[in-house]
């Protein structure tokens, strides 16, 4: 009764967690399908996991269980492997398609659902995961693309295999130039995401390069040099003469260098994905949060007429006249003849006013 007891707490299902697909935020819960492998090896940033994802109860999950036993070959550890290409869609749950082996590389969120649940998982190991709907933030649908209210209620369960999976690292073993790439890569996915409407994802992309980002504080081209000058007790301000080898190694430090962004990089694009963050927090109705993202990126750069524009907005929503007023204002002193500051102007002193109105009214009635 103690070991059947035991597999039973085994098995229970894991405290859920919010992840993102192009519909929205969705409640995702993990339970373990069968005994855990032994193993510190799990899927990290960079990884190719080949994988299968089957709808539980589907009517060919007989045929879809003896397939899972088949021989597979495993993945290889070629880090230039190809992924399986899916076409992410807000109507679809799942952006990985269902009943078959893929390839998926951990970090490039083509599907945030799947990509937590693969986390901490170890080859030839199976779990189930249900998806709920966070109310008021997703668009409900189901697995073959059909809007449904039983998915906010009841959920919609999946099972995942991974089947084998290529080295990754964690971002603390990555050197700067690494992490410099997957920040470039966020961006541009990011970017893509946002042109074809896929804000959720977009959003998801730039709060993943903007956390990698931040790891690269005092890492930039300039510092590093000067770091690498001091490990060698060199003064990083004084010009040294250069043997041969020297000169080689100069070299080659400067062919390292040119991945790692100068301080002026750095700093250019920590603005944008700040600001590219806070378009998308404005479009999907995070008014606090867009205002915070966009207060960042004009400390960060003052010079931003995006990020005061954008900044102006979110107070414009949120009923903060005042610093709208002061962001749209400073986008005028940038750009002088910006025609949609001083329309934006114009609509803050009609809110404005229009709010003293009916302050003025309501204190008219309370005192008649």
């Amino acid at each position: 009764m103690a070991t059947e007891a035991g597999k039973e707490s085994e098995f229970t299902p894991e405290a859920p967690w919010i992840s993102v697909n192009p519909a929205g935020l969705w409640e995702v819960q993990r339970r373990w399908a069968e005994e855990r492998k032994k193993g510190d090896d799990t899927p990290l940033m960079g990884s190719v996991c080949k994988i299968r994802v089957s709808l539980k109860n589907h009517t060919e999950q007989n045929t879809q269980t003896q397939n899972l036993n088949e021989p597979e070959p495993a993945v290889s550890d070629d880090s230039d492997i190809p992924v399986t290409q899916h076409p992410r869609s807000q109507d679809s749950l799942l952006q990985v398609p269902l009943d078959r082996w893929i390839l998926l590389r951990m970090g490039e969120g083509q599907c945030d659902l799947v990509e937590s649940c693969l986390e901490g998982m170890r080859a030839g190991e199976s779990c189930e995961f249900t998806i709920r709907a966070c109310r008021g933030d997703s668009k409900l649908v189901s697995s073959d693309g059909t809007q449904s209210e039983k998915i906010e209620e009841e959920g919609q369960c999946f099972s995942l295999h991974l089947h084998s999976f290529t080295p990754g690292q964690e971002s603390w073993q990555m050197t700067p130039a690494e992490k410099w790439a997957w920040v470039q890569s966020h961006k541009q996915r990011g970017s893509q995401r946002f042109g074809k409407g896929d804000i959720w994802g977009a959003a998801q992309s730039y709060c993943c390069a903007v956390k990698l980002i931040i790891t690269l504080k005092g890492h930039t081209r300039e510092k590093e040099e000067d770091q690498k000058k001091v490990d060698r007790g060199e003064d990083p301000d004084k010009e040294s003469d250069l043997t041969t080898q020297d000169s080689k190694r100069q070299e080659d430090g400067e062919k390292e260098a040119k991945a790692i962004p100068t301080e002026v990089e750095y700093r250019t694009m920590k603005t944008e994905l700040h600001s590219n963050l806070s378009l998308c927090q404005l479009k999907l109705g995070q008014l606090a949060k867009a205002r915070a993202s966009s207060t960042k990126a004009t400390a960060l750069d003052p010079t931003s007429i995006k990020a005061w524009y954008r900044l102006g907005q979110a107070c414009l929503q949120l009923g903060d006249f005042g610093e709208a007023r002061q962001a749209f204002s400073k986008v005028l002193q940038l750009q002088p003849d910006s025609a949609s500051a001083r329309t934006a102007l114009k609509q803050v002193d009609a809110k404005a006013k229009e709010l003293d109105s009916k302050l003025g009214q309501r204190l008219s009635k309370m005192f008649s």
